[in-house]
């Protein structure tokens, strides 16, 4: 129910300053100031307002900027799922040192079969 109220009212939200903060959310994710699961719920709330902008009922805009907007929220999505997988390999990374004991070598396949 709540997000359908929110779908009803009219936004004073412009699409310049929806790519303008998609940007700047892209940009942070990047360096990894912000946690993907925070930068993900912002994704989700710049999607939203750029369909309420975009609808028939909102200011019209003219292709430029509609390209603008859907341009800047892909951004976002790829710098966040980016900075996912680079989490993801630092952690891999850790977890096979914590793993592994030092010294210790795994054999090699012998070549007696050949």
């Amino acid at each position: 129910m709540e997000d359908r109220d929110d779908m009803d009212g009219a936004t004073q939200t412009t699409a310049n300053g929806l790519v303008r903060l998609a940007s700047v959310i892209a940009g942070l994710a990047r360096e990894g100031a912000i946690d993907t699961r925070f930068g993900a719920k912002l994704f989700k709330r710049l999607d939203k307002e750029a369909r309420r902008v975009c609808s028939p009922s909102g200011e019209p805009l003219d292709e430029t900027e509609q390209s603008a907007l859907f341009g800047a929220l892909g951004e976002l999505d790829v710098a966040l799922r980016q900075r996912d997988a680079a989490s993801l390999v630092e952690a891999n990374a850790r977890l096979r040192e914590s793993e592994s004991p030092p010294g210790k070598r795994r054999k090699g396949k012998k070549n007696g079969d050949a």
